[in-house]
């Protein structure tokens, strides 16, 4: 994924210091592959699995809420919205995108097993399986609720792998763990904070064609325990660009299960939605 640096400073969050900018663009550098390697630190982790299992082990928030600014390109045409964000582990999340006025334009709501979505005059409200499919209605994110709500949160999905292998990417100054499938298919490469081991960017390929991006920026923004404040995703061939940017949040807090086991409207027609 090579982005120029001129769109990073379309994701600079207002007040945001020049930090922020500086994660987003060193980490869009190695996503470009233009980083260069050397050596493992002689005082961390040697082995892949050691590495990404430290990734694995840090703890994730339990929950946020709060509001946030989606952008997005989807096929050519941009769609910003400020964005209502609920989002509770394992697999609860809410999406409500509002006007500049803060009026309801579209929600979706997923309590981990059902989904909901509606659009403001529309006579229909959706409903179904919570699959990636029904999933990407209004957020242009195809993944099940769980991968969902971690990607958001600053886990990102992993492919199978059967092989890892390690290195040291000094230009990012971060671990590199590249994985691959079992069959070959599937390439994915990961960058890892040293120290802290948050994992900045996934790069997923498939036969070295790559499919998926996600770059995380504004990385202590809400404080070193909270998720990210920027999360980018791309995928090329859906021809789809997204930043979604927490700005208002809170961290933690529970929220009441009837919150996401969302009711379509009164007067509008429920239609169920297959999954395949």
């Amino acid at each position: 994924m090579i982005i120029g640096v001129s769109v990073v400073k379309d994701l600079k969050p207002h007040g945001a210091s020049g930090t922020v900018v500086l994660t987003l663009v060193t980490t869009l550098i190695a996503l470009s592959g233009c980083a260069g390697t050397s050596r493992l630190p002689a005082k961390g982790p040697q082995t892949a699995e050691a590495v990404l299992a430290k990734a694995l082990a840090r703890p994730l928030p339990t929950s946020v809420q709060g509001m946030s600014r989606l952008e997005a390109f989807v096929d050519g045409t941009a769609r910003k919205a400020d964005v209502v964000l609920l989002v509770e582990r394992p697999d609860r999340a809410q999406f409500k995108a509002l006007t500049p006025t803060l009026d309801l334009v579209a929600v979706l709501s997923t309590d981990g097993k059902r989904f909901t979505s509606y659009e403001r005059g529309r006579s229909k409200c959706y409903v179904g399986e919570a699959c990636a499919k029904n999933m990407a209605r209004l957020v242009p994110i195809a993944l099940p609720p769980r991968q969902l709500v971690e990607a958001v949160l600053g886990r990102p999905p992993l492919i199978d792998a059967k092989s890892q292998k390690l290195s040291w990417d000094a230009e990012r100054s971060a671990y590199r763990v590249a994985r691959v499938s079992a069959d070959g298919l599937w390439q994915q490469e990961l960058w890892i904070q040293p120290t802290t081991y948050r994992i900045l960017a996934s790069v997923v390929r498939k036969k070295g064609k790559r499919v998926a991006s996600i770059a995380y920026g504004a990385l202590d923004k809400f404080g070193p325990k909270a998720p990210p404040g920027i999360m980018r995703l791309k995928l090329p061939e859906r021809k789809i660009d997204m930043s979604l940017t927490l700005r208002d949040v809170t961290i933690g807090e529970d929220i009441e299960d009837a919150v996401f086991a969302l009711a379509c409207p009164a007067g509008t027609l429920p239609v169920s939605l297959p999954c395949r």
